[in-house]
């Protein structure tokens, strides 16, 4: 990396490199053969990111833009990327790709290797010379990503990657889905809203913002609000803490995990911070509630 280029190291971020010992290993599984990720990162407001790689990448690379902006090189070109913009850079194509300095983008990306992975990519319609495509910023994205990225920082076992992989191909089967709606009808906001229940759900360890749920669904803050209470009966938050608190107590029931480590799964550093909100909800601590006999 030239000293001119920023990788990483953006505050927010999350990142998991396979070790390529475990990408060489996994090429020649069955199972993986197909489709599987090698890299997965989210670089929220990634100011100052650039990366060039004159000799390209071994790996066929997605990054799709949900807020600011940047641009692409590829293929002797340069691109302009926008909010909902998918960049698809084939392997071993020569490449450069930055944030902007005054709207630095967020973006979710990944490395994939495989058989079917050049398939997909004709399907969305890229190619070295086109490399930028329009991909709605859809709750159902976000949520496969969210799920294969926090599957790959649990661990890259056989069992992980193949998981991993299979969600990969579902993420991608929902990209080419998405590219084939642009310029559609956009999708019911009652639906949009009723997504972000899912996205919630798969991200009860996570720190999930209103506004985030609602730039998510397409819709402003208020009116994002308003629909999630007439669909739900609950305020976003309110609703999304019953949720981590069902999943507590799903854990309780379950498991011998302990306090704080049930705490860090639905989300919350401070177990004492944990144990307070669980008796504001249930009326009772975690102890006492694993404690009660049920059934």
């Amino acid at each position: 990396m030239s000293p001119a280029e920023k990788g990483d190291g953006f505050p927010g971020q999350r990142i998991v490199v396979l070790p390529r010992r475990v990408v060489a290993t996994a090429r020649n599984h069955p199972l993986l053969d197909g489709q599987f990720p090698t890299d997965v990162g989210f670089f929220p407001s990634a100011r100052g990111h650039f990366r060039e790689r004159p000799n390209g990448a071994e790996q066929t690379i997605f990054i799709h833009c949900s807020e600011g902006r940047g641009w692409c090189r590829c293929g002797g070109k340069e691109h302009p990327v926008g909010p909902a913009d998918l960049i698809v850079i084939p392997p071993q194509v020569s490449h450069a790709y930055a944030a902007s300095a005054q709207e630095p983008w967020t973006i979710r990306w990944f490395h994939a290797v495989g058989s079917r992975i050049p398939v997909f990519a004709r399907e969305l319609g890229t190619f070295a010379e086109q490399p930028v495509v329009r991909l709605p910023a859809e709750i159902a994205l976000a949520s496969l990503f969210e799920e294969m990225l926090g599957t790959l920082e649990q661990g890259y076992t056989p069992a992980h990657l193949l998981y991993a992989s299979q969600i990969l191909s579902h993420l991608l089967g929902r990209m080419v889905w998405c590219r084939n709606q642009t310029g559609r009808e956009t999708t019911d906001p009652h639906h949009r809203v009723a997504q972000s229940l899912e996205y919630m759900k798969q991200n009860l360890s996570q720190r999930v913002r209103v506004q985030d749920l609602a730039k998510l669904a397409g819709l402003s803050l208020s009116h994002y609000s308003a629909l999630f209470r007439d669909l739900t009966g609950y305020a976003p938050m309110e609703y999304f803490i019953g949720m981590r608190m069902h999943q507590a107590r799903q854990l309780l029931d379950t498991t011998a995990l302990s306090i704080k480590e049930i705490a860090a799964q639905v989300g919350y550093d401070d177990p004492l911070y944990f144990s307070r909100a669980f008796h504001e909800v249930n009326d009772v601590s975690p102890t006492q509630y694993r404690d009660e006999r049920k059934g």
